[in-house]
């Protein structure tokens, strides 16, 4: 059975609005239902950039004490910390479907 999710720390943290920093993370491997998720979200389609943080959430499934992680939450988040979870998010993902913090899909023929 293939390993479906992966567990790490963020080298900073996200800081809540309480004031309680949040950096144990568990992300799983994502199907194809996510990316279609991503390519239905009202926010992508004005904004592709967005789709980083889309997808990030799709696959993130406990970041910290927080266990519904929606794109807005990733808003938050330090860039040290996006640039360590996109890193992680295409080593556990296949390498098609790779994502840039342009948002776009990597896609070889």
């Amino acid at each position: 059975m293939p390993q479906t999710q992966f567990c790490f720390t963020l080298p900073v943290g996200l800081l809540d609005g309480e004031g309680t920093l949040h950096r144990e993370v568990i992300m799983r491997s994502l199907t194809g239902w996510d990316e279609l998720f991503r390519e239905r979200d009202l926010q992508v389609r004005e904004n592709p950039s967005y789709g980083v943080l889309v997808m990030l959430s799709r696959s993130i499934v406990q970041l910290g004490e927080i266990s519904v992680v929606g794109p807005d939450i990733l808003e938050g988040l330090f860039l040290a910390d996006l640039d360590y979870l996109q890193g992680v998010y295409n080593q556990i993902n296949p390498p098609e479907a790779g994502i840039s913090l342009a948002g776009e899909l990597r896609a070889t023929p």
